[in-house]
Formats: structure tokens, C-alpha cells, sequence
């Protein structure tokens, strides 16, 4: 066994087309990584229960892939788990089925971690499909990056440059490689004994800040999460939730409310309130701006704080 032989895990849900298109990506990029490199890799496609043929296409197209289906939508987090426990290789990347990685992709994921010793979860850097640049990666949640973040007082001009954001949208947070407190889900790139010092993800959380709460405790145990901007992937970002914007807010701020429950229980009560005045003051925004759908999301994001 190769030092170098990764296990890429991809989570497919309701997503036939794009996850046709992200495993053709897919097989071009592990062919030339093998050719590059000479290591093994193996792929395995978690489908969580889809309704609309991704497993029999999967089955159909694409032979060389190994195939989970399940036979109910279990998350995020328990899928990716899954994955990550029926693998085999030295390193695993998490790949989202709405993620297209370029020829080069995988041999220069890995060989990241050849040159950077200190790296023990990696990230890339991340475009939508018109090319545009997306953020990946950020520092991780406090009380004060917090209430920057949800009444939207770190995307002001004057105040991102000096704040330690949790969700950075700034160009010069992107431009060099450095350690960053998480990386996105999308493409998550890590040493297997990560996965087996912390257990992966937390399986209460069934979607969204899943990552951010697993960086914290792979953090806590002395593990670096890098970003590397030197190589990126195209991320569609949301294929299977885009559909459904009530449940991506909703869940965004049950995570939130469970983080800090977790890993700082006494800010907890100073946290639902802003969350809740955050969420409210959303909620007035976008009704001003006339976006309803955002506005009903946020309305029913109430509820859940």
C-alpha cells in the first residue's frame, strides 16, 4: 500500500445529472493521479435514498465506482461517516456530488500534503460554475464573530479586514495558503487517523456546520486545517438543497444553537438572543427588498432559536 492512496467518498442525493457529471470529472481526475503518483484509489458513492434513478444510473455508468445505496436520506453527517468507515486507504477526501474537480485535482491534493508536513485536513480553492470565486473556509465561531455574522457586520468594507470572521468573503483571506479553523464539507481532503482520533462527523447534525463542528474538535486535538488556493474545484453549491431555502436557514441555525451548546454552554443564552434579534432583523430585510422567499426562511428560522 502506497503512502499516497486515497479514498474519495462521494454523497449523492437527488442529483442524477450533476452526479453523472461529477463522477466523469471524477474518473479523469483519479486516472491521472494514479498515472502521476502510482497510487491506489477507490471511490465510494453513498446515495442517501434518492428518488430520481442516481443509483441504478450510477450502477449503470459507472461499473468502476463501489455503491451504497441507502434506503433512507440519513444526512450529511451519518453518510460521510459511513463512507469514511468502509474505506481503506492512508488519506480520504469528502467530495460532494455537486463538486467537479479539475485533471489535476487529486495529485495536487496530495501532493500538498507531501510538501506541507504540518497539514492534517486540507481544502482548495472554490468557483461556482460561471467561474466566479466562492468562499471555502473561515475561522472558527465565537460570540463576537457570531453577531458579526448574522446581522452581516463582517461583509462591511471598514470592518472585514480587522475581524476574525467566521465567514470570511474577503479576497486577501483567500489569496495565500494558511491554517484556517475549517474547510467546507465539499471538498475535504484529510489523513485517515483524523477520522480515527475524532470519530468524523457528529450525527446530530444532519446538515450544514457539520464540518465547522468537526474542525473544532479535530483542532482541539492538535490537528492542522489548512486552505491551498493552488488548486480549486468547481462547486455548484446547493444542487440538492437549492430547492428547498426554509430548510437550509433552519438547519444553518439548529447547528449554530447546537455548536455553542457543545463547545461554549455558557455563552449559549447570550447566543440565542442575537441569533434570534439576527434572524428577526433578516427577516425585515429581505421583506423591505421584497425577497419573500429569504424573508419566509428567516421567519420560520424564528421558530427553531
Amino acid at each position: 500500500m502506497s503512502d499516497l492512496d486515497l479514498s474519495v467518498i462521494v454523497l449523492s442525493y437527488n442529483t442524477k445529472d450533476i452526479t453523472n457529471n461529477c463522477l466523469n470529472k471524477l474518473k479523469q481526475s483519479v486516472e491521472y493521479c494514479q498515472k502521476r503518483l502510482g497510487n491506489k484509489i477507490e471511490v465510494i458513492v453513498i446515495d442517501n435514498n434518492s428518488e430520481d434513478g442516481s443509483a441504478q444510473m450510477i450502477l449503470q455508468d459507472h461499473t468502476w465506482v463501489r455503491l451504497i445505496a441507502l434506503d433512507e436520506n440519513t444526512g450529511f453527517s451519518k453518510g460521510s461517516n459511513l463512507g469514511m468507515q468502509k474505506s481503506k486507504y492512508p488519506f480520504i477526501l469528502l467530495l460532494n456530488s455537486d463538486v467537479y474537480l479539475q485533471e489535476e485535482s487529486l495529485y495536487k491534493g496530495l501532493a500538498y500534503f507531501r510538501v506541507n508536513l504540518n497539514c492534517d485536513v486540507l481544502g482548495c480553492k472554490l468557483t461556482y460554475a460561471s467561474g466566479k470565486f466562492q468562499p471555502s473556509a473561515g475561522n472558527l465561531p465565537n460570540f463576537f464573530n457570531t453577531l458579526f455574522w448574522i446581522f452581516g457586520i463582517s461583509a462591511l468594507p471598514l470592518v472585514k479586514r480587522f475581524t476574525n470572521a467566521f465567514h470570511p468573503t474577503y479576497n486577501f483571506f483567500f489569496a495565500k495558503a494558511h491554517q484556517v479553523g475549517w474547510v467546507t464539507g465539499a471538498f475535504f481532503m484529510l489523513k485517515r487517523k483524523v477520522f480515527e482520533k475524532t470519530g468524523g462527523f457528529d450525527e446530530n447534525i444532519f446538515m450544514y456546520l457539520e464540518e465547522v463542528e468537526w474542525c473544532k474538535r479535530i483542532t482541539k486535538l492538535g490537528f492542522k486545517i489548512w486552505y491551498a488556493p493552488q488548486f480549486e474545484v468547481t462547486h455548484l453549491h446547493g444542487a440538492s438543497s437549492r430547492l428547498y431555502p426554509q430548510r437550509l436557514y433552519i438547519n444553518e441555525l439548529k447547528s449554530m444553537k447546537y455548536y455553542f451548546k457543545k463547545h461554549s454552554p455558557n455563552t449559549l443564552l447570550l447566543i440565542k438572543l442575537i441569533l434570534v434579534l439576527g434572524t428577526l432583523f433578516r427577516t425585515i430585510i429581505f421583506t423591505l427588498l421584497g425577497k419573500t422567499v429569504r424573508a419566509k426562511a428567516y421567519l420560520e428560522g424564528l421558530k427553531v432559536v
